[in-house]
């Protein structure tokens, strides 16, 4: 409840959305504007809809029809109409829902929503408030062009352009796919955070604008301390380890593996402490950050025996007593027993007509004075049809059956 004893409203309340997406990256972008309150709206070609809805692990449904579970992953909370867009008549419909709307997103090639005569420009004259956001593996070339604006891109390739792939321990004998959506996932919450800018500012100029966001581009800042240390020395960091510091990274106990933060001079000393080495700090060798980088394989030496005496619990109640960031390194079961996860309402669960009881991850984001997010699962294909025709235009169920393919699959 808000203080004047009102219910409390979801931040987005009221915003409506158009989302043209597939796959990761727009789609995870558009579930958390979801997850906040907005109407979103997601326009699926008839009979076949969002590439993820056909991608395995499939579960057929009542009809007998595969369900990708990719699909489950980043659309709950969402309205799924149907319109074929290269019709004169879906063309049509979708303008008209993009002048009743704040936001669109899309994550079609660059030009293809231009060559269908719904790009920004075209938008913008019948919505001058309208806020268009672009996910693409480049960019677009009307914002800032790029030589690379007309090459198809995955996450992979984001990873791969941006030295990510370069980054993990045994990255120095060949580069290491990280081994999930960490590009898309990025370019989400980037195109999230230009959302909202864009937002704001049209309270301020009552205008729109296009907000462009490139997957290499979201993903290169994450490099951003190897790319800083290069761009101030020329010194190219090593696989594996942090740039400037250590011990910084995954440390074997006697019942397996651990992470240790060593991070700034005060934390050393408080290292130094917890294992019971003060004489550690003298040392020339370990005299900062940088020296202890360098000197690494010595440092470990130190280190070793005094983890190889403890298991996990121990050695992190021990460090994490001193002040000394330290943590046990988690599969993905652990994290399903994890009780900070339960106490965080990180994991959630999802009651999916097809899959059933899916657990998949809540909302980062906590808030004191909205309340928690919904739990919708994601749509059927076009399930939502006669609702936001009617409410958004006026339109009847029959009007709107003609022009979607009909009843939702």
């Amino acid at each position: 409840m808000s203080p004047d004893g009102k219910a409390a409203a979801r931040p987005l309340d009221g915003v409506r959305v158009l989302a043209v997406e597939n796959f990761v990256a727009a789609p995870i972008a558009s579930m958390w504007l979801a997850d906040a309150g907005a109407e979103v709206v997601k326009i699926e070609e008839p009979g076949k809809g969002d590439q993820s809805r056909h991608m395995a692990p499939f579960k057929p449904d009542e009809a007998g029809r595969a369900q990708g579970l990719s699909f489950v992953r980043t659309n709950r909370n969402k309205r799924s109409v149907t319109l074929n867009l290269k019709t004169e008549d879906g063309k049509r419909v979708f303008r008209e829902l993009a002048a009743r709307a704040d936001v669109v997103i899309e994550n079609l090639r660059p030009g293809v929503m231009d060559g269908l005569g719904l790009g920004w420009s075209t938008l913008q004259a019948l919505n001058p408030r309208l806020v268009y956001v672009a996910v693409s593996g480049f960019g677009h070339a009307d914002t800032l062009p790029s030589p690379y604006t007309e090459y198809p891109a995955f996450d992979i390739v984001a990873q791969a352009l941006s030295g990510l792939m370069y980054r993990p321990e045994g990255a120095h004998e060949r580069p290491l796919y990280l081994g999930f959506s960490l590009g898309d996932i990025q370019a989400g919450m980037v195109a999230i955070q230009g959302t909202l800018l864009a937002l704001l500012q049209r309270g301020v100029t009552n205008r729109g604008q296009k907000v462009d966001v490139s997957l290499y581009d979201a993903t290169l800042v994450l490099n951003e301390l190897p790319i800083t240390l290069y761009g101030a020395t020329g010194q190219q960091a090593r696989p594996g380890v942090h740039a400037v510091t250590a011990p910084f990274g995954a440390y074997r106990t006697a019942d397996g593996y651990i992470v240790i933060a060593v991070l700034g001079e005060h934390v050393w000393h408080r290292f130094c402490h917890a294992i019971g080495m003060p004489q550690l700090r003298e040392d020339p060798r370990f005299a900062d950050g940088v020296a202890r980088n360098r000197n690494l394989a010595g440092l470990n030496a130190c280190i070793q025996p005094w983890l190889d005496q403890r298991q996990r619990a121990e050695a992190v109640d021990l460090l994490v007593a001193a002040g000394v960031p330290a943590s046990r390194v988690n599969q993905v079961e652990d994290i399903f027993a994890c009780p900070h996860a339960a106490a965080r309402e990180m994991l959630v669960t999802l009651d999916d007509p097809t899959w059933g009881a899916v657990r998949v991850p809540g909302s980062p984001i906590k808030m004191s004075d909205a309340p928690g997010i919904p739990l919708q699962p994601p749509p059927r294909l076009g399930e939502h049809n006669a609702d936001v025709l009617g409410r958004w235009l006026g339109y009847s169920a029959a009007q709107a059956a003609a022009l979607t393919g009909g009843a939702a699959a």
